[in-house]
């Protein structure tokens, strides 16, 4: 049952492509058995014809019928079977690629460092990206097997009809022929894993040596060398694995071809004896000899593609699995979120969070409270589990030990889109459409973007000035990779942006992640003069490696090896004389 859903699977993606081209597999059935046919039965007609003496005229009407049957079935056959074999794999491909893309980007965030999912994702990635792309080319594999089983049962009843031995001798060679094959494809499911991660070394080196961002580190350090042995190691050791895979398959070609000589050439003696002693006239013994011939070929045909179907079933399998995959985040009704524009109060409560994996937690029984319209700083060192922190204040995390809330009721209660649109966030990695400026303020089509508003938020991040010099001004496209005409922002510019974009989306509550990271001093202070006015009426966290950069907020918490260590404003907390005042300190001598 299985094997029929991921068939039915295939099928569906299919459909929903192109409805006609899943109707032409269906007739591709019967275009290739007519077709195969009339090729095979129209010689003995023209041949009956003329051992009977027909006369002119009625030669001329028989095998012109039969010709003209078998030209319709030949147009048909083609037109249908160009359909069905180029159409299905490219419209079933790029149909997988759209459902594996819309699941990547609705799939719950914390999902995707989970092992189990990478895994999965990463075999559906396989099953998409490989070679023919068997899964999704399952609508032509099915047809092939069922022309095949349908010639078999036809083929075979005429041969049955003449001498049943010749049957049985076809099947025996078959069956062994059918046992070297299984074994050659044991083996290259057997290997399938580790010639998949040699590939994909292959790829990694190969992708590593021509990323722009690894140019400098390759010539400054002299490592072209080592990437280059590297390559050559991991292309060997592929070239041997394949070759042990086609070698297999070149034995199994052997045997195969050896079997068919022996069987066919005892078929074709038998039935030269059946016509040398009268038992067959010549238009018979030419349509059975041609019978024979397309018996075997049918059986090995049944054979190959059974096998490609079972392939074929067993990646889509894992594209399904990773399709399927149903999100552990509440997707339905939830709990009312606050009025719009109205600023929440945030919480952990006793939250721990252990990354999949780990050997220790990153963040251990936070107890936090964030009133409604709060500026809080988090800060600390690298790795002391700020970002982590405020992953689960808004959503994208879920703690693996107490809760997270808003307004007092936890977040998991409400519905989990509906909960992120509380958030406007300035990570610090950036990532711009190949679209517009004004398009990657508001991340809408070009039709939903607000100019004006657009435009406000340009200015209020500080970058309208720079848009001002371009030739197309805001409507410059970004992302030179894409668009030939693009022009590419600085890392200050682009977090500037990233800014705008939160802005744009003017949500109660605002993130800002080391959004001045790529800033100036003197470009930052300018920035977080603005601050105060960009934040007020909103709940605001702020996460800093510059301390001095806190001094706007209302509260300032010190993360350290996974725990909250200091809370309190900035001149408590350098009262305090702890390890913010040393930080500070430290940080402060090289501005003095």
């Amino acid at each position: 049952m299985k094997i029929v859903q991921r068939i039915g699977f295939g099928y569906k993606m299919l459909w929903s492509s192109s409805k006609w081209t899943a109707c032409c597999c269906a007739l591709a059935v019967v275009a290739q058995v007519a077709w195969h046919f009339m090729g095979i039965y129209t010689p003995r007609v023209v041949i009956d014809q003329i051992t009977s003496g027909a006369d002119p005229l009625r030669f001329v009407m028989t095998v012109g019928a039969a010709a003209v049957a078998l030209a319709l079935a030949g147009f048909l056959r083609a037109y249908t079977d160009r359909m069905s074999n180029n159409a299905t794999g490219t419209m079933g491909i790029f149909r997988a690629m759209m459902l594996k893309t819309n699941r990547e980007t609705s799939i719950d965030y914390a999902m995707i460092d989970d092992p189990r999912v990478k895994k999965i994702r990463e075999k559906a990635g396989k099953a998409i990206d490989s070679n023919h792309a068997p899964a999704l080319n399952i609508p032509r594999t099915t047809v092939g097997l069922s022309v095949n089983v349908i010639n078999f049962f036809l083929y075979g009843g005429i041969i049955l009809a003449v001498n049943p031995i010749i049957i049985l001798l076809l099947g025996v060679s078959v069956a062994i022929s059918a046992l070297f094959m299984s074994l050659s494809r044991k083996y290259e499911r057997k290997t399938r894993e580790e010639r998949a991660r040699l590939r994909n070394g292959v790829r990694v080196a190969q992708r590593y040596m021509g990323e722009e961002a690894r140019a400098k580190d390759i010539r400054l350090y002299g490592i072209d060398g080592f990437l280059r042995s590297f390559a050559r190691g991991s292309m060997r050791s592929l070239l041997k694995a394949e070759g042990s895979v086609a070698a297999r398959d070149m034995r199994t070609e052997l045997v195969s071809a050896l079997l068919i000589l022996a069987r066919d050439g005892a078929a074709y003696v038998f039935l030269t004896y059946l016509l040398i002693n009268g038992r067959m006239d010549l238009g018979e013994f030419v349509f059975i000899f041609a019978a024979i011939g397309m018996f075997s070929t049918w059986i090995t045909g049944i054979n190959q593609r059974v096998s490609e179907l079972l392939r074929a079933t067993s990646e889509m399998a894992d594209i399904m699995a990773y399709l399927n995959l149903e999100n552990e985040s509440n997707s339905g009704p939830g709990a009312p979120l606050p009025p719009r524009g109205e600023a929440p109060a945030l919480a952990l409560r006793g939250a721990s969070f252990t990354y999949p994996e780990a050997e220790k937690p990153t963040l251990k029984n936070i107890n936090l409270e964030i009133k409604a319209g709060e500026r809080v700083a988090i800060v600390g060192n690298n790795g002391a589990g700020k970002t982590t922190l405020i992953k689960l204040i808004c959503g994208l995390l879920r703690p693996t030990e107490g809760e997270a809330l808003l307004n007092g009721i936890n977040s998991g209660a409400y519905n989990y889109e509906q909960y992120l649109t509380m958030f406007s966030a300035v990570f610090q990695d950036i990532h711009l459409l190949a679209e517009s400026i004004e398009t990657n303020v508001s991340q809408s089509s070009e039709a939903a973007t607000d100019p004006r508003r657009a435009r406000e938020c340009l200015e209020r991040a500080g970058l309208w000035e720079k848009t001002q010099t371009l030739p197309l001004k805001e409507k410059t496209p970004l992302v030179r990779r894409v668009n030939a005409d693009a022009t590419e922002l600085s890392g200050g510019e682009k977090q500037k942006l990233a800014i705008a974009r939160a802005l744009y989306r003017d949500a109660p509550a605002i993130i800002l992640d080391e959004p001045t990271a790529a800033l100036d001093p003197i470009a930052e202070s300018q920035v977080y003069e603005q601050y105060a006015e960009l934040m007020r009426g909103k709940t605001a966290i702020f996460i800093s490696h510059r301390l001095a950069s806190t001094r706007f907020c209302d509260r300032i918490i010190l993360v350290d090896e996974g725990e909250i260590a200091e809370t309190g404003s900035h001149d408590e907390l350098m009262a305090a004389g702890g390890k913010y005042a040393r930080m500070f300190a430290l940080q402060a001598q090289y501005y003095n």
